[in-house]
């Protein structure tokens, strides 16, 4: 059409050109090329997924089971310690941006606190702000690191999809079957778990902060804190106490840390005869992609890398087995710890 008007036009001598006949075809030729140089219709096919910016990574983890491919995750702190991130200028404006944000909180995220103090209540999910829902039997109350434990993760999968159903309530029935599949999976994942740790809740554990309660408490084992309050360090020192005045050859219990490993604390499980072993709970270590069950294999594989080192007192006493009228009758071997080699199965 351009090249047939122009072409028209080019072609008429000068004089045969009257001045009307020009001015009208140059509106014409202009408004033809304005509606072509102009915006493109809209695409109706094409729609953005719903963006979840999560703080740290077993959140993502939780947050990808949820979402499945109907929505995408954006993590926040990389390689980097929660307590003291501060996000950069680009990750202000991912919050700023984002629909909404999955973090535990002040108590584990301080100074992530001071921007999200700007984010709406509507656009956030601070998940320590109502710990109703979660459980702490055999752990420390004041421990943050809820995700450590299975069936606290389903319930964080849970708030996630209930938060995501109103934002995109085209979507909702889709994560709330993907949380509902994801807690069977993880009452099996804590059964699992608690079977493997239970044969060492004699072993006197430590771990250098606050961290890994939530981890060992739901199979009965008992875990103290060189760090946190008065009352954590004072069982702390009753527990090495207790391991100095036994003199057993060889490490008496674990002393776990947060990698990377490093000297001082291999220097500290030395001086109170214990084991050493640096554990991952935030999946630092693990590929970008890995998954929560990915990141609780490791995690226990890794803890009994140094519980499997420590002597078995019990040695398999017997232990009184009793008939239905309640008298004893017989005598049986106490059941003891899983050998290293043996593979913990996570179905």
């Amino acid at each position: 059409m351009f090249g047939l008007l122009f072409g028209l036009l080019v072609r008429l001598p000068m004089f045969e050109k009257p001045l009307g006949v020009v001015f009208a075809l140059g509106l014409i030729f202009a408004s033809l090329v304005s509606a072509g140089c102009g915006t493109k219709a809209p695409d109706t096919k094409r729609s953005e997924k719903l963006v979840v910016v999560a703080s740290i990574a077993p959140l993502a983890m939780l947050a990808r089971e949820v979402v499945g491919d109907a929505a995408e995750v954006h993590q926040l702190v990389q390689g980097a310690d929660p307590h003291h991130y501060a996000p950069s200028v680009n990750d202000r404006l991912t919050i700023e941006g984002a629909p909404l944000v999955v973090w535990m909180g002040p108590a584990l995220e301080s100074v992530l606190a001071r921007q999200m103090a700007l984010v709406s209540a509507e656009r956030q999910l601070a998940l320590l702000d109502d710990t109703s829902q979660f459980e702490f039997d055999g752990s420390d109350p004041t421990d943050p690191h809820l995700w450590l434990r299975p069936r606290n993760a389903s319930a964080i999968a849970a708030r996630i999809a209930a938060r995501l159903s109103t934002l995109d309530p085209q979507q909702a029935e889709g994560y709330r079957q993907r949380a509902r599949d994801f807690s069977r999976a993880m009452a099996n994942l804590q059964k699992v778990q608690d079977r493997a740790l239970w044969a060492y809740k004699d072993v006197p554990i430590v771990s250098t902060h606050k961290a890994y309660s939530q981890f060992f408490g739901p199979a009965g084992v008992a875990v103290e804190s060189l760090s946190g309050g008065s009352k954590q360090a004072h069982g702390a020192r009753t527990m090495v106490d207790k391991i100095r005045r036994e003199e057993v050859s060889g490490p008496a219990g674990c002393l776990f840390g947060e990698v990377p490993a490093n000297d001082r604390d291999r220097q500290t499980a030395s001086h109170l005869n214990l084991g050493y072993q640096a554990l991952d709970p935030l999946g630092s270590t693990l590929p970008q992609d890995a998954g929560y069950r990915a990141l609780m294999e490791k995690l226990l594989a890794d803890a009994r890398r140094c519980l499997s080192t420590i002597p078995d007192k019990s040695a398999r006493p017997l232990r009184p087995v009793s008939g239905l009228d309640g008298a004893t009758v017989s005598w049986a071997p106490a059941p003891t710890r899983f050998p290293d080699s043996a593979p913990v199965v996570f179905r």
